[in-house]
């Protein structure tokens, strides 16, 4: 959001700048004046986080029902880059304003355990994705049976929605193989109504490019790339824009990248600052690169405690970000014909 947004806001309003200045601060429990504002309208300030929030927020409040969702996968084909922690934290945040799913599609099941959910149970109850999968499959194939997606749905305390996983769902990588549509699974298993019942869902994918990263970046809007701040990361990175290449060739040609996430990244260690510039020079010419999430143990707390960690402790290191990437999806939601159909 540029500093023209916020003025066109504010005058939507009929608010000069002292009035708009009271506004936030009734809303933020802030304290701006009008020379804050004339700063952060003529672009010689940084606009704050929590502001851009509030107004993408009141722009996209004026939609009269949830739906349809923008989908975001998280991706990387490098393992513990913090992909989980993304998804996690920044669906929690959006779960706040939105009406928000989250789908673990990684047979290692970290989204289900981050979130305190018991993934044991749950394959034993047949309520993962998995299952999920297999019963839109069949529904697909009879034309006439019925398939709710509701079944396999656990809502958390935060609000947020979840399709847990569960080491069947490694079975699902041969499975779909053998399907002639095998990559459009989750596609088709969404189009039964979820994605006109979410404002936001998000898959959080396994670190190889299988048949279920496949199907996320298939089903997807928009993909996010966690990457830490170490070499093999970056690599990752260039690996999995390849394949993105060759999903939108053959399956899903309006899909498009969100950012890059630095994730993991100390500032006192000289290779994580070389990792990061050689993030921001290899990547930053086309492709977003949103500021990094600093190492902190807040995170590995948050997942022993079964929790996200913006959820925990709302001013955990990092949050700023992630309320930035937050912002990035409202925006990229509003550019939605179908969405700004439902717009009073």
């Amino acid at each position: 959001m540029r500093g023209e947004d916020i003025k066109a806001f504010r005058e939507g309003r009929t608010l000069n700048q002292p009035d708009f200045a009271a506004w936030l601060n009734e809303k933020l429990g802030r304290k701006y004046d009008k020379a804050k504002i004339s700063r952060w309208e003529n672009g010689s300030e940084k606009i704050p986080a929590p502001v851009i929030s509030l107004l993408l927020q009141e722009k996209i409040g004026t939609v009269t029902q949830h739906g349809p969702a923008l989908i975001c996968a998280a991706a990387n084909r490098k393992g513990g880059v913090g992909k989980t922690a993304f998804t996690v934290n920044t669906a929690t945040l959006l779960a706040r304003h939105f009406k928000v799913l989250l789908i673990d599609a990684d047979p290692q099941a970290n989204a289900t355990i981050h979130l305190g959910i018991n993934s044991i149970e749950r394959e034993r109850e047949e309520k993962t994705l998995y299952y999920a999968l297999k019963a839109s499959v069949e529904a697909l194939k009879s034309r006439g049976k019925g398939f709710d997606l509701s079944d396999y749905i656990v809502t958390t305390d935060s609000g947020l929605d979840v399709i847990p996983s569960g080491m069947r769902l490694g079975d699902a990588e041969a499975e779909l193989q053998s399907q002639s549509s095998g990559d459009c699974a989750l596609r088709e298993c969404l189009d039964g109504g979820a994605r006109q019942s979410y404002d936001f869902i998000f898959v959080d994918t396994p670190p190889h490019f299988g048949m279920l990263a496949r199907n996320a970046l298939t089903a997807a809007n928009t993909v996010a790339i966690p990457c830490q701040t170490e070499m093999l990361s970056v690599a990752g990175v260039e690996f999995l824009l390849e394949n993105l290449d060759m999903i939108r060739r053959r399956a899903n040609p309006g899909v498009s990248v969100l950012g890059i996430l630095p994730t993991m990244f100390n500032a006192r260690l000289t290779q994580d600052q070389a990792s990061l510039d050689d993030i921001r020079n290899l990547f930053g010419a086309k492709l977003r690169v949103f500021g990094p999430i600093p190492r902190a143990t807040v995170y590995a707390q948050a997942v022993a405690a079964g929790r996200a960690a913006l959820e925990a402790v709302p001013d955990a290191p990092g949050y700023e970000v992630y309320q930035a990437v937050a912002d990035a999806l409202i925006q990229e939601r509003t550019r939605m014909p179908e969405v700004m159909a439902h717009v009073a």
